[in-house]
């Protein structure tokens, strides 16, 4: 099957993600070897790879987007960082700054990855406002970081903090109560969410995200353990790493296309065409037929037709909203093969 051309914005995001990645996490690893330093590395390298390989699979997909700039957010931290605890000169101040508050922003778009797996969005209304809240408490925590040396101590950061601003004793007894509760908060609601998104869906994409749920509770556990025995987040964050490799691989076999083909050489479907399964997998992504017709480089009467075959062939009623389509193939997938006459 011949693959959708990848649009200009991907490519370059791809390309400029990876690069810029590289060349960060290089600069970073020249100025030493720290432990609690190198879940920020896994993370750059797993989330940036990932998330280009999805998007060279399924362009324009926002899983793939999101995946690339948490990656390159966990570059700038590890480098920054890097220089935070191999210097204690003031001129280095702003470098060990940017080291530190960031790591709630990476937390806090971690979540909102894993509450729109793996559409790309969240699983309702309700859950769209549950990863505003996750947002809200995240960007709380970056602030709180980015203005007082809270987390100073938790990052082993030696150069001085770069401004001064008042109120540091009460700022440090916000972090106190505020501080690794939220972070913790927030992989709990990772679980949560993809027990949600798992008893919303059917049996055959239940199968795909039963094992990335069972990855981020081996993460959390990780974690926790990490915090009870050490008093370290650092464990559970090198854990993470896995969380995006777990991820795009579902995102491939959780692709529209893929699974006909696996249908199709098991013989419970009928043979598609290729420019069929091309429009099957465009419309996997939610997009409507005239975005497909732009995608594919033809016209609306072309894709239409395409359209009406496959659901023809599926045995399947056309629906008119995009992601019903998809349902409706989705529920497909999981019927009984039909025994011969």
């Amino acid at each position: 099957m011949t693959r959708p051309q990848a649009p200009s914005g991907d490519v370059a995001i791809t390309l400029g993600g990876v690069g810029a990645v590289a060349v960060l996490v290089a600069l970073g690893a020249e100025r030493g070897f720290w432990a609690s330093n190198l879940h920020n590395a896994v993370l750059a390298a797993s989330f940036t790879l990932v998330g280009s390989i999805v998007l060279s699979r399924r362009p324009g997909h926002v899983e793939g987007r999101l995946f690339v700039l948490v990656g390159l957010c966990s570059a700038v931290l590890y480098s920054a960082r890097q220089v935070g605890l191999s210097s204690s000169s003031r001129a280095d101040a702003w470098w060990g700054w940017l080291g530190v508050w960031p790591t709630a922003v990476i937390i806090g778009m971690t979540t909102w990855v894993i509450l729109c797996f793996p559409e790309g969005r969240p699983l309702s209304r309700s859950w769209l406002r549950v990863a505003a809240l996750a947002s809200g408490l995240a960007t709380v925590s970056a602030l709180l970081s980015a203005l007082y040396p809270v987390e100073y101590d938790d990052a082993g950061v030696g150069t001085p903090f770069p401004f001064d601003l008042g109120g540091r004793a009460l700022a440090q007894d916000v972090w106190n109560v505020l501080g690794h509760g939220s972070y913790l908060l927030l992989q709990v609601l990772w679980i949560v969410g993809l027990v949600a998104r798992w008893r919303a869906s059917d049996s055959a994409v239940r199968r795909q995200l039963a094992l990335l749920l069972a990855t981020v509770v081996g993460v959390s556990v990780v974690l926790v353990a990490g915090l009870a025995t050490a008093g370290s987040p650092t464990p559970g964050l090198i854990a993470l790493g896995v969380v995006p490799v777990v991820a795009g691989w579902l995102l491939d076999r959780l692709s529209l296309a893929h699974v006909v083909e696996i249908e199709t050489a098991a013989g419970r479907l009928p043979e598609l065409s290729a420019r069929e399964n091309e429009v099957l997998e465009l419309m996997a992504q939610g997009l409507s037929n005239a975005a497909i017709a732009e995608r594919l480089h033809l016209s609306v009467k072309t894709v239409e037709p395409a359209i009406s075959s496959i659901f023809r062939k599926l045995g399947l009623h056309e629906e008119p909203a995009s992601n019903r389509r998809v349902l409706a193939v989705v529920q497909y997938w999981s019927r009984p093969a039909r025994q011969p006459d």
